[in-house]
């Protein structure tokens, strides 16, 4: 039967009420965007605070994020463990905002922050009470959990349910939706998991070194613990003495590879493989090249895999 003028009228704006309902979520980096977009799939889309490309140690928020900040009806967001600067902006721009902080959700295990980033290898601790100090006071995590703990797939399947949970309260009407969606989400990502696992476990051994100390969770899941890194975080510089004692290692053939990432500088990994064979591959675990979207969350972690492959095999 076909519909009269009034009910397609009717239709439009029963769909335009159900569309508003949608809350207006806001995110704040890319892995987490890419998580929250896939339990959103078929209902809308979370927005992105910090732009692609930029480090989220240092930003800054432009007047717009402001503007999205101020209008959001929920914001999920690493966690202040992560983003210490943003709490404060939080507080200030959107008070009446739900807040969802992933770090500070349960079902998934805490690794706590390692507090010597050259893991005691070959005794080499002693790199002082200045470089010590200085990588402890610029360190972004204010807890004693490591943050970065999208790098494991289970993390980001417990921060998939607990995603969904605060959507379906927040969007009743969307619930089974959401809650579909992050099944079908981490049914996917197991599946990933399965095929780097069966990639990396060769590799399984071979010492490296990579930039920051950011990859525990990957770590721990695929078995491929480093041997040490230049520095505590992602947004402090290792001293001279640390230097001196990783390029030691490397120089004497006990490291295969040291990973980098987009905030590494160039001519340090230069000076760690001088006069070795050392290979090097680029990282990037903040996801700051690749574009947002739904998809972006296994691009990281397969593109990740694919960097210890090159690097280690």
């Amino acid at each position: 039967m076909r519909c009269t003028v009034p009910t397609a009228v009717a239709t439009i704006l029963l769909a335009g009420q159900a569309l508003a309902e949608v809350p207006r979520v806001v995110t704040d980096t890319a892995p987490v965007h890419s998580l929250v977009a896939r339990v959103m799939q078929g209902v809308g889309t979370p927005d992105l605070l910090l732009p692609p490309g930029g480090s989220p140690h240092d930003a800054s928020l432009r007047p717009s994020d402001a503007q999205r900040l101020s209008e959001a009806e929920l914001i999920i967001w690493t966690g202040p463990d992560f983003l210490p600067w943003l709490e404060d902006s939080l507080t200030a721009l959107a008070p009446e905002a739900q807040r969802l902080a992933l770090l500070e959700t349960d079902g998934w295990t805490r690794l706590p922050l390692r507090e010597d980033p050259a893991f005691e290898t070959d005794g080499h601790d002693d790199h002082g009470e200045a470089d010590e100090e200085a990588e402890h006071g610029s360190h972004d995590a204010s807890g004693t959990t490591d943050p970065h703990a999208w790098l494991d797939p289970e993390v980001a399947a417990a921060w998939s349910e607990a995603i969904a949970e605060t959507l379906a309260a927040a969007d009743p009407e969307n619930a089974e939706l959401y809650r579909d969606n992050a099944k079908a989400a981490i049914a996917a990502d197991a599946e990933m998991t399965a095929r780097i696992a069966e990639r990396l476990a060769p590799l399984a051994g071979r010492p490296y070194l990579v930039a920051h100390d950011a990859y525990q969770y990957f770590e721990t899941r695929f078995g491929l613990p480093a041997a040490g890194a230049l520095a505590l975080s992602d947004a402090s510089a290792p001293g001279p003495a640390r230097i001196a004692a990783l390029r030691e290692m490397v120089e004497a053939g006990g490291i295969a590879c040291v990973l980098t990432d987009p905030e590494t500088a160039p001519d340090l990994v230069a000076l760690l493989r001088e006069n070795s064979d050392a290979a090097t591959a680029a990282t990037d675990p903040d996801a700051l090249g690749l574009e947002p979207s739904s998809d972006l969350y296994p691009a990281l972690m397969e593109g990740l895999a694919a960097a210890y492959e090159d690097c280690l095999g």
